[in-house]
């Protein structure tokens, strides 16, 4: 699916991306716990429409484990701007996914001539309390390791959009075997661990204030059904950012990439051009 697989280097990390495709390059990040992989839901749905970078942001996928104070908004924005310029990247659609949008808005902010459109993916400056405890909740039930059966059960009964064979298909993205049957993240269980202790990992700027910095044009994208980005979230964005064009996703939640992939694209395309 994937054409070429590389990695860069940032801040003394080896970070891995995935890409296919010429022409125009469409960079995308996926949302935490997830990893570039994910966006092979999307992929086929995109066709020969530009170049699409994945990135695996530090911690997540192949990428490297960072230390763990090493993991704030600026770090993941410094392997972005990495990337870019490894690549010689000038000018470039930035999509992002819940963690991987907040990563994009502010990379938007602070880079803008690097920057031609912004699409955020589920995610906005106020996040429902509701969603909130929902991840929090699902993290503190699911083990780090596991069978994928079991966890395959479990990620169906949070998001009932799942099919058993879409469930399994997503776990051999986000897993890596341990043998004797069981399976872990692809992801530093550390940051789990953290979220489950009720911290505000990844939360750590006001993101109005960079949202509201953002002059390209912006694409927001809400699952229909999505109880992390609620009305309210979607006003809060709308104020910062006026320059917004609102598309929502029937069929999908928060997990906007799996829920729905073929209609994602179909508005993504119309919206990079």
């Amino acid at each position: 699916m994937w054409e070429r697989e590389g990695f860069i280097q940032s801040q003394g990390l080896r970070l891995r991306y995935l890409e296919k495709g010429q022409g125009k390059a469409v960079v995308l990040l996926h949302g935490f716990g997830d990893c570039a992989r994910v966006w092979e839901f999307v992929l086929p749905y995109l066709g020969d429409r530009g170049r699409f970078i994945a990135l695996d942001q530090r911690g997540h996928g192949l990428s490297d484990r960072a230390d763990l104070q090493s993991y704030s908004t600026f770090d993941f924005v410094q392997d972005l701007h990495a990337l870019l310029e490894t690549l010689g990247l000038d000018e470039v659609c930035l999509v992002g996914h819940s963690m991987g949008g907040r990563n994009a808005i502010v990379y938007a902010a602070l880079h803008p001539q690097r920057v031609k459109k912004l699409v955020v993916i589920d995610y906005g400056p106020e996040l429902s309390a509701k969603g909130r405890r929902r991840i929090v909740r699902a993290l503190r039930e699911r083990g780090d390791v596991f069978r994928l059966e079991d966890m395959a059960k479990a990620l169906i009964e949070e998001n009932p959009r799942l099919t058993l064979q879409k469930a399994f298909l997503y776990l051999e993205k986000v897993t890596r075997p341990l043998g004797d049957g069981l399976h872990s993240w692809l992801c530093d269980n550390r940051l789990f661990e953290q979220m489950r202790k009720g911290k505000r990992v990844l939360r750590d700027i006001d993101l109005k204030e960079f949202l509201s910095r953002v002059k390209v044009p912006i694409l927001l994208i809400r699952g229909k059904e999505s109880d992390l980005l609620d009305e309210e979230g979607v006003d809060a964005f709308l104020k910062s950012a006026p320059n917004t064009e609102l598309r929502e996703i029937h069929g999908a939640g928060h997990a906007v990439p799996v829920d729905n992939p073929e209609e994602l694209a179909r508005v993504l395309l119309e919206f990079i051009g």
